[in-house]
């Protein structure tokens, strides 16, 4: 029996072992590119450099990161005489990952909503709003970008950059645009917020979105689900840790004093808890009935706001530290897992356009 890998040392490799171990399919290990940046081990196994394996040996490789990278992966295995890899896309991944989460009964899918109702009509896409975020400074997409029915651009920080084309700007009524370098999408959903009005919104990127069919959609505008998110990575050690590796630390305990400040210590200590647990909402996405949406709104960002005041030397005018974008990412974990934990939620799959 050959040895099998994942390539890949980040939250996505680390997801995709869980899966396939839970699948019943041993995996040595974690193989990447180079050391530099990765850890020496993962909960027990080792990541080690493509280079210090044996191509006579003919191991198989899952190779587990973003699209846009399989190509080059795939040239650094075939160059070195590896031939036997898979790469997971996004349809495998949301496969295998769903499996895992509903084997273990820790996340909810369509299909586990109560069923359509007999007189529900057609989906109303003029009921519903998702708002992609783009701005000045995006990177040209190599292909075309394909988003479910019901999306209209807005321009992110249109408040600080030059015009790009878009359906709405978040500068227009009441907004925070000119916030966005510490913001990110968020100025958007601020935006969304506070002057937008349809039964249902969201918020997608412009190279990325939640795979919304029209079955997601019916349910939401049939009011059968509150609100559909992104399926959330697994985090090593906890989430509030995976956070700290990649993002200044101390923003995390400044978000924390906000929280007790504008929520109270008991929601002080439901959100140490959920950070103590190892799911993460990455890239500040959802799609929710409008009450939802707008009462996350309402929760997270006199938050934000309170974690600019302490942060505020961590903040520099015109510099985009993207702190408050990030800490966006730790709030709609514990608002959906903590404040939120009587709403219908499901999770769909995570899209990339590149």
């Amino acid at each position: 029996m050959s040895l099998c890998y994942v390539y890949g040392a980040q939250t996505m490799a680390y997801d995709i072992v869980q899966a396939l171990e839970h699948a019943g399919q041993h995996i040595e290990g974690y193989v990447v590119t180079r050391m530099e940046g990765n850890p020496s081990s993962i909960r027990g196994k080792a990541v080690v450099p493509i280079g210090a394996l044996d191509p006579a040996d003919r191991p198989k490789f899952f190779v587990a990161v973003p699209g846009y990278l399989h190509e080059e992966i795939g040239q650094i295995l075939e160059a070195k005489g590896f031939h036997e890899y898979e790469c997971v896309d996004a349809e495998r991944e949301y496969r295998w990952m769903k499996e895992y989460y509903r084997s273990e009964g820790r996340l909810k899918f369509l299909e586990d909503c109560a069923p359509e109702a007999p007189e529900a009509g057609a989906v109303r896409v003029r009921d519903l709003e998702i708002y992609v975020a783009k701005s000045a400074g995006d990177h040209p997409l190599a292909g075309t970008a394909a988003f479910p029915e019901g999306c209209v651009t807005v321009q992110a920080g249109a408040a600080l950059g030059s015009a790009v084309p878009a359906d709405f700007r978040d500068d227009e009524g009441e907004n925070i645009s000119v916030r966005n370098s510490h913001y990110d999408e968020l100025t958007v959903t601020y935006w969304a917020w506070k002057n937008r009005h349809p039964a249902v919104k969201g918020l997608f990127h412009y190279r990325r979105c939640i795979a919304l069919a029209a079955e997601e959609r019916r349910a939401l505008l049939d009011g059968r689900v509150d609100a559909v998110l992104p399926l959330p990575f697994l985090c090593y050690p906890d989430t509030g840790m995976q956070y700290a590796r990649y993002n200044r630390p101390e923003a995390v305990e400044a978000m924390l004093s906000a929280i007790g400040k504008v929520h109270g210590e008991k929601m002080r200590a439901s959100a140490e808890k959920v950070l103590k647990g190892d799911l993460l909402y990455n890239y500040n996405m959802l799609v929710a009935q409008a009450e939802v949406f707008d009462g996350y709104c309402s929760w997270m960002f006199p938050v934000l706001a309170e974690v600019e005041r302490i942060c505020h030397d961590m903040l520099p005018e015109g510099v985009h530290t993207r702190i408050c974008g990030h800490l966006g990412e730790l709030l709609e974990t514990i608002y959906f897992r903590s404040c939120g934990i009587g709403l219908r939620v499901i999770h769909g799959k995570k899209v990339w356009f590149v």
